[in-house]
């Protein structure tokens, strides 16, 4: 069973000091969801489309013509006319991204960011 999501979170603390004000580790591990649902390949439809590359993850973490919050891990349809970029290691493409069929949000929060407010609290 792929588990390059779960490999990734890890790898941010396993003999390392996590920073937690550094963004762009959560959406190292965001673009790793693309990757194992290809490897988990249970949709004949999302293989092909990857696989051909006009479905791609957000490139830049921005959105075409969508006023919005940021794009952490979004993953689409490429904007038309725009070659997909591919990275060494990964199988899914690179690009801007026309629509958003897949987004993923993470946020790690460390121990003291969730302390109960009040005695008793759990």
């Amino acid at each position: 069973m792929p588990q390059l999501l779960l490999h990734r979170f890890r790898a941010l603390f396993d003999g390392t000091k996590y920073i937690h004000r550094d963004s762009t580790l959560g959406d190292s591990v965001a673009k790793c969801l693309p990757e194992d649902l290809l490897a988990l390949a249970r949709s004949p439809k999302l293989v092909e489309r990857i696989v051909a590359g006009s479905r791609v993850i957000n490139a830049q973490n921005i959105r075409q013509g969508i006023v919005s919050r940021r794009g952490d891990g979004t993953f689409g349809e490429l904007i038309p006319g725009v070659q997909p970029i591919r990275h060494a290691g990964f199988k899914v493409a690179r690009g801007p991204v026309a629509t958003i069929e897949i987004g993923t949000e993470v946020k790690i929060l460390a121990k003291a960011m969730i302390k109960p407010k009040f005695p008793g609290d759990r």
